[in-house]
């Protein structure tokens, strides 16, 4: 009777395991790229608003608030930083090279954070009414934390770790289902296994069963018309035990030391002890070569 292999179970399982989590650490990613950045970015940038209007507030140029062109603004910001902060920092108290430094450097930040949501337009850079806003945002924020701002890799890093997690769980159901399509069969009665491409080969046709990756899985079937045939036999239940049943009936076969007939079986003498702990000390050959 023909018998047919399935997928081993303990395979199956961890592939599962892998799927799943590789799964769910991708749709983090997703959530935390539509979801949960974008808002921390949205609370980072109300923040660096209000920071901006207060310093436009004390420093008395709430007409100089809005910005009609923030990317080019941003991209001008960008190039003088150093020089702000140099000024910022070497500016006595009170001058007014500091306080506009100051007020400089507070327009960058919250553009910047506005840059990091895909927010930096016109429509959030321009107030009709900088005092209103103001109070607006001092009274949303008075009993809040400020958020971490962003960093500019936050956001893409997250798509980062979405689309690679989330292939490696598409891939590797794919290739769970690649294996329980491919079957392998074998006839006990003539010792034929049949590959999944549905050749057929018999004791007969191998040369040498060559387990050098037995430990992990692997075994190659050295055929006597030339060519080898690499076998899994991690995935496929019953698979080992039916190349391991052929071997036995390979030209040339030498069983384990273990497999070999006793004394006890013989016309020969019973070995003298010395012999017998000889034996006994010999290592095990099971699964090699």
């Amino acid at each position: 009777m023909m018998r047919e292999t399935t997928i081993n179970r303990s395979w199956l399982i961890k592939m599962v395991i892998f799927i799943v989590a590789t799964g769910l650490f991708g749709l983090w990613g997703l959530y935390d790229a539509l979801v949960a950045y974008p808002n921390r970015g949205e609370g980072a940038a109300e923040w660096a608003e209000m920071e901006y209007l207060d310093a436009a507030e004390s420093y008395g140029v709430f007409l100089q608030a809005s910005v009609d062109n923030p990317a080019e603004e941003l991209a001008r910001l960008r190039d003088e930083r150093n020089r702000l902060e140099r000024a910022r920092q070497g500016s006595p108290e009170g001058s007014r090279q500091r306080d506009e430094a100051d007020f400089e450097i507070r327009r960058l930040d919250w553009l910047s954070a506005l840059s990091r949501i895909g927010a930096l337009r016109p429509s959030r850079t321009t107030f009709e009414e900088p005092r209103e806003r103001l109070a607006e945002l001092r009274l949303e924020w008075q009993a809040k934390n400020p958020p971490k701002p962003l960093q500019a890799y936050d956001i893409p890093l997250q798509w980062v770790i979405f689309v690679v997690f989330c292939g490696v769980s598409v891939t590797l159901m794919a290739l769970v289902g690649l294996v329980s399509r491919k079957k392998f069969r074998y006839d006990p009665e003539t010792m034929t296994l049949e590959l999944a491409d549905g050749r057929k080969i018999t004791p007969d046709d191998i040369r040498e069963v060559d387990k050098r990756k037995w430990d992990k899985f692997y075994v190659f079937l050295q055929m006597k018309e030339g060519g080898e045939i690499k076998l899994d036999l991690l995935r496929y239940k019953n698979l080992e035990e039916w190349i391991l049943e052929m071997e036995k009936h390979t030209e040339g076969y030498e069983p384990p030391e273990e497999e070999a007939p006793s004394a006890s079986d013989s016309d020969t003498a019973i070995e003298p002890p010395e012999a017998q702990s000889l034996d006994d000390d010999a290592s095990d050959p099971t699964r090699a070569d």
